[in-house]
């Protein structure tokens, strides 16, 4: 055998060396052609014509598709959501296969990252289902969304999986945008401790991604929740104080304290200038600030869309470059983009330079995660792990946890089931489970019906009407270019008044209805850009004849109990004025039913709170409670003031006291911590969860500082007579805020620190800060 010298040998492959030696060595090997590949990813499901193709492609063991061969020719960076709509172990087949063909079929044989979409379980078929992220930031258990999200992140990765684009961190403060339900809420303090939750849940921890685990992506980075108007991709017009002292903080403790290794930049623009685009934001802040070392990936076709939608690139090839300039690395979900990068490179050496930054930081990722020596899954892992025994029971506690008790007039919660002989289970998301978009819709869940059923079993007649629908059926158009999904319309009166009559002569006969009505992806969604794909808002009341139906209902006496399950937060006033007990559910997942039963007959005690305001109407935004005081000065005519609810509201089977609100100092200097503690007591009959806030107003300051903000929270459990000391400390970040010169300061002076049960509800006590 020939003799291989020093310099043929691949250093890259010798997992003795630092990384930063592999990296150079592989780079050195690397054609222009077979760097750019890193840069770009593919959809690799979409190849999959026909069910012909998939068999051979399974009994071969080797890609058969033509087109998806000619794309690998120089490797891949990524692949997007390989084999979603195959069952776990044959999902990790699949990557293995596609993984095979680039170790056999390219010159350097580079692995391809698989990238995922984990909003609340991995978007694959069987996957476990989690409650949404806005119903597991009511939790207030950030130990809890680190299992789940630990979970979530084994599951992914026993099928292949590298990378998710999860968390969504954009502040949720404007109810009409379609994809509120993303959000982790409206409060910068509680998104940023589920940020640091659900990174190192995904991750393993904040020391990189340890084995078993994967990347964590959090978007949209940054400012996208605030899109004028509430319509999807519209501009944001952010101040730059309120940017970096309520926006940018999230996802700066993913990154500093969580150790993120994957960004995803906003669709929108900040200050005129996109975000994909947008050199400050992607390298000074993000890089050189907080001295994040992973990979920026673009969101679906946006490096692009800096031509076609901002208009700020004459052509594609300079988006391209424009982008990759800003500090961008890889371009999803096709290249659309980054495909114009040969011929960029070829007219510019400044351009291979930025090539080479960016492959360097994809290849370092690559070494990271172990790639190069543990490239396959195992598919038996994925068939024994994915929704397994421990993880149904982590979605049922998750789906407990979620659950708020909104109202409970003359405590007809929880339902005694010995009086009972007979309930109406009504409404129309009463059967089936609604798990809205960017989740798996398998029948792995149960619903209220099938919930409620099985829980009463035979010591009860259950009679189930549907009453009325939320929308009419979305149609989908799909032609040989494209799929366009028809914007939803809304049925008539006339059109459902028979069901509705039903549903009433059902409630007639039984001692007690349960009203599941809301919101579907069909009313609230995300909408897609570039197309009349409509999914925001102008109203946030329920639609269609939902209103008209627990009208009816109410009017035959039977005490009625409205659960609600939706994404987006409801002002739904109706409901919250005339129905005597509301839970709210958002979307709950898998165990949906499970854990609404369990509330019902009293066997689960709700704990959660809202992390949201619950405004009267979209005339009432914005509503959100830590805006400047000079915001809640004055409300409008012919209006009641206030909200419905409040940010942090939630009642419980069980009463909570507080006493003994004290400061371990009341005057301390610049620097300094102090701890705030009081004594919360179950002054009621049953176990329960309270959910302990801690807000600070900063009294007199150089600029103008909101009312309120939340800066601690813990969930205890309390027994009957029980009494636990609850502790927060503040330290001197939980004061700070961009000063006049628009530096972090903070500044000598009084501080109102308030600890309660809610942002309404609350003891108070004066801290001192002196130079």
């Amino acid at each position: 055998m020939k003799n291989t010298s020093i310099n043929e040998k691949k250093i890259y492959k010798n997992t003795e060396l630092p990384i930063s030696e592999r990296v150079k060595d592989l780079m050195k090997r690397m054609t222009l052609e077979e760097k750019i590949a890193q840069t770009i990813s593919i959809d690799t499901t979409t190849l999959l014509i026909d069910e012909n193709e998939e068999t051979e492609l399974f009994e071969s063991g080797q890609i058969q598709n033509e087109k998806l061969k000619d794309l690998l020719v120089n490797g891949i960076g990524a692949f997007q959501l390989p084999g979603k709509h195959m069952s776990p172990e044959k999902s990790a087949v699949y990557r293995n296969i596609l993984q095979k063909h680039i170790i056999d079929h390219t010159r350097l044989q580079i692995p391809v990252l698989s990238q995922e979409e984990c909003l609340m379980g991995q978007l694959s078929k069987d996957s476990t289902m989690f409650p949404r992220p806005i119903g597991l930031a009511g939790t207030f258990d950030t130990e809890l969304v680190e299992e789940i999200y630990t979970a979530i992140g084994k599951e992914t990765n026993s099928r292949g999986g590298h990378q998710a684009f999860t968390p969504v961190l954009d502040i949720g403060r404007d109810p009409r945008w379609g994809r509120y339900e993303e959000t982790f809420g409206e409060d910068t303090y509680l998104v940023s401790r589920m940020a640091v939750s659900v990174v190192k849940g995904l991750q393993g921890g904040s020391q990189g991604v340890e084995k078993g685990h994967i990347i964590s992506s959090p978007k949209h980075f940054a400012g996208y929740g605030q899109c004028a108007g509430g319509r999807n991709f519209a501009p944001t017009d952010i101040p730059l104080r309120m940017f970096r002292d309520e926006i940018l903080p999230p996802f700066k403790a993913a990154v500093m304290e969580a150790g993120a290794k994957g960004i995803m930049p906003s669709h929108s623009e900040i200050d005129g200038i996109p975000c994909h685009a947008n050199k400050w934001l992607l390298t000074n802040v993000l890089r050189d600030e907080w001295g994040f070392d992973g990979i920026v990936i673009s969101d679906y076709n946006d490096a692009s869309r800096l031509d076609l939608l901002h208009h700020v690139s004459k052509d594609v090839e300079e988006a391209a470059v424009c982008a990759l300039s800003a500090g961008l690395d890889m371009d999803i979900p096709s290249g659309s983009a980054f495909n114009s990068l040969l011929s960029a490179a070829k007219k510019s050496e400044e351009v291979v330079k930025l090539i080479n930054q960016a492959v360097s930081r994809i290849l370092k990722v690559k070494f990271e995660l172990g790639l190069f020596e543990n490239v396959y899954a195992d598919p038996d892992e994925a068939k024994t792990l994915v929704n397994s025994k421990a993880h149904k029971t982590l979605a049922k506690k998750a789906a407990d946890k979620t659950i708020i008790l909104l109202k409970n007039e003359n405590d007809l919660l929880p339902i005694e089931q010995k009086n009972i002989k007979s309930i109406a289970v009504i409404g129309p998301n009463a059967d089936p489970v609604e798990f809205s978009y960017y989740s798996t819709r398998p029948n792995i869940g149960t619903s209220i019906l099938n919930g409620i059923v099985g829980k009463v079993g035979n010591q009860c007649k259950v009679l189930y009407e549907k009453g009325c629908h939320i929308t009419k059926s979305v149609k989908v158009i799909e032609t040989e270019t494209n799929v366009v999904s028809k914007n939803p319309t809304l049925y008539t009166l006339d059109e459902e008044i028979e069901e509705m009559k039903k549903a009433v002569e059902a409630a007639k006969k039984s001692d007690v209805a349960i009203v599941c009505i809301g919101g579907s992806p069909s009313s609230s969604r995300e909408a897609v850009t570039l197309q009349k794909h409509y999914g925001d808002s102008a109203t946030l009341d329920i639609v269609g004849q939902q209103n008209k139906l627990l009208e009816m209902l109410l009017e035959t006496g039977t005490p009625t109990i409205v659960v609600l399950i939706n994404g987006k937060p409801l002002s739904c006033g109706f409901v919250y004025d005339n129905a005597p007990a509301i839970l709210e559910g958002w979307y709950l997942g898998q165990e949906t039913g499970n854990a609404v039963a369990d509330v019902l007959f009293g066997d689960v005690n709700p704990g959660g709170k809202l992390p949201v305001t619950l405004a009267r109407s979209a005339g009432h935004l914005p509503a959100y409670y830590s805006q400047k005081p000079s915001g809640f000065l004055k409300d409008y005519l012919f209006e009641i003031e206030g909200p419905y609810f409040c940010f942090g509201h939630g009642l419980s089977y069980t009463t909570f006291e507080y006493e003994g609100l004290a400061l371990s100092k009341s005057v301390i200097k610049i620097g300094d911590s102090v701890e705030v503690s009081v004594n919360v007591s179950n002054t009621g009959d049953r176990v329960g969860d309270e959910v302990v806030q801690m807000y600070i107003r900063d009294n007199v300051a150089s600029v103008t500082r909101p009312k309120m903000l939340l800066k601690g929270f813990k969930r205890i459990t309390l027994s009957p007579g029980d009494t636990k000391k609850v502790k927060f400390e503040i330290t001197p970040d939980k004061i700070e805020f961009t000063g006049i010169d628009y530096k972090p300061t903070i500044e000598a002076g009084t501080f109102n620190i308030m600890v309660g049960t809610s942002s309404k509800k609350f003891d108070t006590v004066v801290l001192t800060v002196i130079e």
